[in-house]
């Protein structure tokens, strides 16, 4: 069940976006398989100039990289560059502490010149507080339960110990120069509430909290104007999953909810305000795409800020001189930092190691059994005819596939694969009924969109005598392509499962607490335990050929799932190697359903090159 695959070409990327406090810089660590650097531009130029930055060349051999994926970066406005790396055991694992450094760019490396060891910590990021003499400080989570908040001084080479918070911390939004910050904060009993934090005091208290059900966050605040932004999922909100804006001006006023911001038909989230207050940027969501929108408070007016069809994603920084830095991809643009110019111009710096000829997508509505589906498509207007064909089903379930570059689909279009990643009924992005139908119904109106597909795609393949599709998914979409092709046994070509469950009630079963209680939330798995929607159940209908992988590490669905799954075929009298594959990486959830290790890469492609199941229809007979 293998097939050769051709040269892959390496896939480079960019993430952990960072903007100084002032603006002047940005900063993000770019890979190209195992070498990483880091990237720093320097944004008081008209055009945006970067500068790539790897190991100082002086540095003694044998020390190990700098870099690594697992680290943050934070820009200093002086120009210096902060890094934190965890440390980790021999299998990538957290081991409970980590190093911050600051470097200077020196030649085309980074010379370290400050370290400051972390005693403690699981995770953490860095924040920088306005103006030249601002405070810096690292935030780390200590273990499940308690973060504690580090600053950080030149005068000593030994982090000071701010305050231990029970909780988990997140975010970060400055209230003043550098005593007060307000941070997302998550602790047993709660969803997320926003808390404020006195570092002269040592002291916090909640300010931003609806309920202990809710997930409330502060997202954005100006100085000059007074204007906080914050968020909540409490009842009003487009749609589950997704949070309505609220803005509290000067004056003590209560936080109101402006219908204008927060209208059903098109999910928003903030992201900054100009330099003035006056203004504030937000993210809308249309469908599998994203673009920016100003929202002026004084005037209750929203206004769409054009450009190109992609994925925009916070951090955000709105300099003074009007122009928006913020992370965009698009299917054939690595993730890369884009400016947008006040005249409306946009600028995506390329990637060093772009060398361009990324395979290109569209966007398609397809005939669903309730109503249009957009699918997002790989192969050009006759994608329906290539010679082989992947139908992609999303993770979630509330999720959806966005218009952005995707390194596994950039591989199966090398290898002369199309895709169609369809967002059926179940997908965020598409309002409240779209949505709604998969709630406690998991298998259910979904599959039959993922069905109904396949078949319209199925039929047409027939006519010319071209292989059925082959299903793939990832975490709950391989719970979907795993039905699907026990439910339509004769319609696949073959099944890829990437980290699945078998059941709703199994996963509830074996998974971590917030897994568990999410899946509680959203399946009624109590309703679902013994139905026909149990992988275990109905694996014995299943005839295309199955690649299964899972990660050893998965720490969101257990590996005992897939391995049951591989008992499960085994007692059927199936055989490995022939009838199914299995694949079992050293490796977590992320990385087997998202970053996408070229090992696995190419173990898809591979499978997805062999499979050859062909219907040529009877004219006659029809």
């Amino acid at each position: 069940m293998s097939a050769a695959a051709p040269g892959l070409p390496p896939i480079p990327t960019r993430f952990g976006f960072a903007f100084s406090t002032a603006g002047g810089w940005a900063a993000c660590l770019s890979a190209l398989q195992d070498e990483v650097t880091l990237e720093r531009w320097d944004l008081t130029r008209p055009v945006p100039s970067r500068r790539t930055l790897g190991d100082d060349p002086a540095a003694p051999a044998g020390g190990g990289p700098l870099l690594d994926r697992r680290c943050g970066v934070l820009p200093l406005d002086d120009g210096r560059v902060l890094i934190l790396r965890p440390a980790t055991g021999d299998h990538g694992e957290p081991a409970g502490h980590g190093t911050v450094l600051a470097a200077q760019p020196s030649g085309t490396g980074l010379r370290v010149t400050r370290t400051w060891p972390v005693p403690s910590m699981l995770a953490g990021f860095l924040l920088a507080a306005p103006g030249p003499d601002g405070a810096v400080l690292l935030v780390t989570a200590e273990d499940e339960g308690h973060s504690r908040i580090w600053r950080l001084t030149d005068s000593s080479p030994a982090l000071d110990p701010v305050l231990r918070i029970p909780g988990v911390l997140s975010g970060g939004v400055w209230l003043d120069g550098g005593r007060t910050l307000a941070l997302d904060h998550a602790e047993a009993g709660h969803r997320t509430d926003g808390i404020l934090v006195d570092l002269r005091e040592r002291g916090w208290r909640r300010i931003w909290s609806v309920s202990d059900t809710t997930t409330d966050r502060i997202a954005a605040y100006n100085r000059r104007s007074g204007v906080l932004a914050v968020t909540t999922t409490a009842p009003g909100a487009q749609q589950p999953g997704t949070e309505q804006i609220g803005l509290r001006l000067p004056g003590g006023d209560p936080v109101r909810f402006p219908e204008t911001l927060n209208g059903p038909a098109r999910p928003r989230a903030p992201l900054t305000f100009d330099h003035g207050g006056e203004n504030l940027l937000v993210r809308e969501t249309h469908g599998a795409t994203e673009r920016l929108a100003v929202y002026t408070p004084a005037a209750d007016r929203l206004s769409t800020v054009p450009g190109p069809p992609g994925l925009v994603s916070p951090p955000a920084c709105w300099a003074p001189d009007g122009r928006i830095h913020l992370r965009f991809t698009s299917p054939s643009r690595p993730p890369t930092l884009a400016t947008v110019t006040p005249a409306g111009q946009w600028r995506p710096a390329p990637h060093p190691h772009d060398t361009g000829g990324w395979a290109d997508a569209e966007l398609v509505e397809l005939p669903g059994p309730d109503g249009p589906i957009e699918t997002i498509v790989y192969g050009g207007p006759g994608w329906r005819r290539h010679r082989r064909l992947v139908l992609a089903l999303h993770g979630g379930p509330l999720a959806a596939w966005r218009f952005e570059f995707e390194p596994l689909f950039q591989h199966l279009a090398a290898a002369g694969i199309a895709v169609a990643a369809p967002n059926h009924r179940g997908s965020t992005g598409y309002g409240d009924r779209h949505l709604r139908p998969i709630l406690g119904d998991w298998g259910g109106p979904d599959l039959a969109d993922v069905l109904h597909l396949a078949w319209a795609i199925a039929d047409e393949r027939d006519l010319v005598g071209l292989p059925r599709p082959v299903v793939l998914g990832g975490s709950y979409g391989a719970f979907l392509a795993l039905l699907a092709a026990c439910y339509s046994p004769d319609l696949w070509s073959g099944c890829v499962a990437l980290a699945p469950f078998t059941s709703a009630a199994s996963l509830h079963g074996t998974a971590p607490g917030t897994v568990r209680d999410r899946v509680s939330r959203l399946s009624r798995c109590d309703a679902q335990a013994g139905t026909g929607r149990d992988v275990l159940r109905v694996c014995q209908a299943l005839t295309a050929p199955l690649l299964l992988a899972h990660g050893a590490r998965d720490e969101v669905i257990p590996v005992a799932q897939s391995r049951a799954l591989r008992e499960r075929l085994l007692e059927l009298g199936r055989t490995e190697g022939v009838d199914f594959d299995y694949l079992e990486a050293d490796d977590d959830h992320h990385g087997v359903v998202q970053a996408w290790s070229p090992v696995l890469r190419e173990a898809v492609v591979r499978f997805c090159l062999a499979a050859e199941r062909t219907y040529v229809l009877d004219q006659e007979g029809r």
